[in-house]
């Protein structure tokens, strides 16, 4: 056994060399085909803290078919890599610093490890030219880091860096979150691993064990101390070869770039996470702001019912045993005179009220009404324009249609609702859920899209402040229908009471589009909260189909207090929703120059189409005949100008137009 070594620790031709290496030295040396070289180091295992060594090797002149061969050997382990580097099958590393796992942490355990322990690295290839190797290690005496404290380094793709964290003894800390930061953009992985041997700390290994993400500037991941048993976790980081992990598309310039183009700076700080206590406080004081508005929703629904109370008691309750002669005001000759050929109010509240006093109603004794007969009313028109010669014309007085008719066509909003409802939430609670374990069993948390920052785990789901802030949608849809059904109730009473200003007065009652709003509400939480269990680029439209569904519903209740007569049925409004949630879905996955250019000249048509359903009051048809109707119309425009018959409507259709257009 001999060993040459020089002043500068040049290692010539040396088939062994068991002379004890030191640490924070640099060894340089040749090895060819037949050769090989044996470095030992040596070093204590303190019992106050864990400590690691990190092996730093080059070879400038090694080339991917004869590669220089570094072992690693310890007494419970083995690692092994070769130089260059070859990553991605395309960049060459000719530069590698690994750190070596503790011998003391292999199955977690410090029983039968010697005091004193000893690292073997063995070089050797199979070139049959000499080539040129430098060698150094370190003991890293920091290779713990503690809470708060904030480590700066430097990361490449054969130069991956990785710490032990471990939960500290008498502070009371139920959770950390590893803050990862840099100023550039090459892409990285930050991974979770329990504390074990070996370390998966390449690129090509990373994904294989614990919990990790990538992660261009900004990264976090949080941990709960009941999630390893022996309190301590490794927190690796790895720079990617290539960015496609990242941006799902990969820059490849030059194509022989190595380690020196892909160095990152990050920086690195473990701070501790909410105590449970603090998330019991964060949820009941959330909860108790929406219980606010339940105590006055009850406050104001008391006093109202007060004032109620008391106002009935001072009307006069109709009778039956009252004439219409005895009922209608003492009136002049000459008022009568002067309302020739019109209709009094009284006469008209006296229609409500005859029909409320037992005159029985065909609409009212056939309870099996199909949707097809209540929708058609081929004089409507006639009826309206008869109503109209009334002194005191009332909002009611314009809905010729049988009050029962109508509440029937609108209860068929909520029950529609209700049964879409069950039927889209089923798949998606079982997609989410299936999205949530798969999270916990692979720990690829790219899986979900959350910012990861703000993210609070609590029990399975990764994001529970982000589920449960949905709790305002529920809580406030419940209030919501209660508020409806309550005023459903109320009125019902008046009009079994044959009350005059229940029957004739206000915008008509009908409360199945109320109902279908509030559930939809609820359903937008429930879906909502769905969605941010693992929001993705895939299961986006969770979030968003009962959006559309509420302000289709709030569009339609607007114009159906002023319209209850010509407003769309429950089939054609959510075959229509159906149709704009499908275009927000297609939009998403197929959002290209052609997709939008059709949406666009698509939008643009339904828009005048919906405008001119509103401006001639649904009086108007859609046919093949459309266009020579409109050219005639515009040909009759240009040669005799005329003023718009709805100024106002007009002005208003156009706004909304440009609004929508804008937007």
């Amino acid at each position: 056994m001999k060993s040459r070594l020089n002043n500068n620790r040049r290692v010539r031709e040396v088939v062994h060399d068991q002379g004890n290496a030191t640490f924070d030295a640099t060894y340089y040396g040749t090895i060819i085909l037949g050769t090989e070289h044996l470095f030992i180091y040596q070093y204590n295992i303190s019992n106050e803290k864990v400590e690691a060594v990190r092996v730093h090797v080059t070879s400038n002149n090694a080339t991917s078919d004869y590669p220089v061969l570094f072992v690693v050997r310890q007494q419970r382990g083995v690692i092994s890599w070769q130089v260059p580097l070859v990553l991605e099958n395309l960049f060459d590393y000719d530069t590698v610093n690994r750190t070596l796992c503790p011998t003391e942490n292999y199955k977690t355990s410090r029983k039968h490890v010697d005091s004193t322990q000893s690292v073997y690295v063995q070089i050797s290839t199979s070139s049959p030219k000499r080539t040129a190797f430098t060698l150094a290690a370190r003991l890293l005496t920091d290779f713990e880091i503690t809470l708060n404290e904030r480590r700066d380094l430097f990361v490449s793709p054969s130069e991956s860096v990785y710490f032990q964290f471990t939960f500290p003894n008498g502070i009371a800390i139920e959770g950390v979150i590893i803050k990862v930061t840099s100023n550039d953009t090459l892409c990285m992985d930050l991974s979770i691993q329990n504390i074990n041997c070996p370390v998966f700390d390449m690129d090509r290994n990373v994904e294989f064990t614990g919990t990790y993400q990538t992660t261009t500037k900004s990264s976090a991941i949080t941990v709960q101390r009941n999630e390893f048993r022996s309190r301590s976790f490794y927190v690796v980081l790895v720079v990617r070869a290539m960015d496609y992990a990242c941006t799902d598309f990969a820059t490849i310039a030059p194509m022989n770039m190595h380690g020196a183009h892909r160095i990152k700076q990050i920086s690195v700080v473990i701070e501790p996470t909410i105590t449970y206590n603090q998330y019991m406080i964060a949820i009941i004081v959330t909860v108790s702001v929406f219980l606010c508005f339940y105590i006055i929703a009850a406050v104001v629904a008391a006093f109202q019912y007060l004032l109620m109370y008391r106002s009935e008691g001072r009307l006069p309750v109709p009778d039956s045993s009252v004439t219409p002669d005895t009922q209608q005001p003492i009136v002049s000759r000459e008022a009568e005179a002067s309302n020739y050929g019109t209709t009094s109010q009284t006469e008209g509240n006296l229609q409500h009220t005859a029909g409320c006093l037992g005159r029985s109603d065909a609409a009212d004794s056939d309870s099996s009404i199909d949707e097809g007969e209540i929708d058609m009313l081929d004089d409507a028109s006639t009826d309206k324009n008869i109503i109209r010669t009334k002194t005191f014309l009332y909002v009611a007085d314009l809905s010729r249609k049988h009050n029962k008719v109508l509440t029937k066509k609108y209860s068929l909003y909520q029950w529609h609702l209700v049964t879409i409802a069950v039927i889209y939430s089923l798949p998606v609670i079982q997609l989410v859920i299936t999205y949530q374990q798969v999270l916990n069993v692979t720990g690829k948390q790219d899986i979900c899209y959350y910012n990861f920052l703000c993210a609070r785990p609590l029990g399975v789901l990764s994001a529970f402040n982000n589920v449960f802030s949905n709790v305002g949608y529920v809580m406030l849809g419940l209030l919501f229908l209660g508020l409806v059904y309550g005023r459903d109730k109320a009125h019902q009473k008046a009009v079994h009471r044959c009350n005059s200003f229940a029957l004739s007065c206000g915008i008509p009652n009908h409360y199945g589009l109320f109902y279908a709003m509030g559930t939809a509400l609820i359903c937008e939480g429930l879906l909502s909260a769905c969605y941010h269990v693992c929001p993705s680029y895939s299961n986006f439209q969770f979030d968003t189909s009962f959006m559309y569904m509420i302000a289709g519903l709030c569009m339609l209740k607007i114009y159906q207090s002023r319209h209850p007569d010509i407003n769309a049925n429950a089939y054609a409004a959510f075959a229509s929703f159906a149709f704009v949630i499908l275009l927000a879905v297609l939009g998403v996955f197929f959002g290209n120059v052609w997709f939008w250019s059709i949406y666009f000249i698509f939008h643009v048509m339904s828009t005048i189409a919906l405008s001119a359903q509103i401006y001639y009051m649904g009086r108007w048809k859609l046919d093949f005949g459309i266009l020579k109707r409109i050219y005639l119309a515009l040909k009759g425009e240009l040669l005799q100008p005329s003023r718009p018959m709805y100024m106002d409507r007009m002005v208003l259709l156009l706004l909304a137009g440009l609004v929508n257009l804008s937007l």
